[in-house]
């Protein structure tokens, strides 16, 4: 809870920025194109799916991000 109330505030305005970017309006959507092959072969979309997983493990499990930099 802690890392969640100290890390989320930004994690959340980074992620809207990065959507904002990928011209979609929430995660539904972004999934929904990508399902669909809409935003295949682009590399901002991989690089916005990847930071927004790093974020959540930052919150939910930083131990296993500090692992995978050994």
């Amino acid at each position: 809870m802690e890392r969640e109330l100290r890390l989320g505030p930004a994690q959340a305005v980074a992620h809207a920025r990065r959507l904002e970017a990928l011209s979609v309006a929430d995660d539904a959507e972004l999934a929904t194109r990508i399902r669909a092959g809409e935003l295949d072969d682009r590399p901002d979309v991989d690089a916005a799916v990847r930071a927004s997983v790093v974020d959540r493990l930052r919150v939910a499990n930083p131990a296993w991000l500090a692992d995978r930099d050994r």
